[in-house]
């Protein structure tokens, strides 16, 4: 009998093995576009809820402190998901539909990108946080599970796991991102001074 570990650790490989060419092609293009904003003095922002939170945050974190170059300077990225003040005011005053949306408005540039993580696409707070960055002149990136919801249609770039399965998503978004943000680095600044 399998047990829950080898279940889904075949589950996450057999998902691994899944990613097309197109899928690493947007990973690509994903990368590309957040050095661009980057180098050009632009900012990321990210967000999502629950897990997607934590990935967000935990991506951020990477990117202001190092992937493989410990001698860079940090970039300037932020998770909209982080200040429990302000998280917890916006929901109460406006509602949670537009806790990230409210952010995205006061701290976004035309020119900065933001990452959105939703397993289902379909996060209000997500896809309102889009449109914002949108209607400022933001690039998006979204982070989604196979069939991407609203949130495919709406980003500039779209990188969807391939699975609908809510542990797997998550799982691959930090794959992703991980891997969207080590190429962020090598381009933005070039060299590997790993301790």
């Amino acid at each position: 009998m399998k047990t829950v570990f080898e279940n889904n650790i075949r589950d996450l490989i057999n998902a691994l093995c899944e990613i097309s060419r197109d899928g690493f092609f947007k990973m690509n293009e994903a990368a590309r576009v957040t050095a661009a904003a980057l180098l050009a003095g632009g900012k990321l922002l990210a967000c999502g809820n629950g897990g997607s939170a934590a990935t967000a945050s935990h991506i951020v974190n990477d990117l202001a402190c190092h992937m493989k170059n410990w001698d860079r300077r940090g970039y300037r990225v932020f998770s909209l998901c982080d200040s429990t003040a302000v998280v917890t005011s916006l929901c109460n005053d406006y509602g949670m539909e537009y806790v990230f949306s409210k952010q995205v408005d006061a701290l976004g540039e035309a020119g900065d990108v933001l990452w959105a993580f939703s397993t289902s696409g379909n996060s209000k707070n997500v896809v309102e946080a889009i449109l914002k960055a949108k209607a400022l002149g933001m690039k998006c990136v979204a982070f989604t599970g196979q069939k991407g919801g609203a949130m495919k249609d709406l980003a500039d770039v779209w990188l969807a796991a391939p699975s609908d399965e809510v542990m797997r998503v998550e799982e691959m978004h930090l794959i992703y991102s991980h891997c969207v943000a080590e190429s962020v680095e090598a381009e933005v600044s070039p060299g590997l001074s790993e301790p």
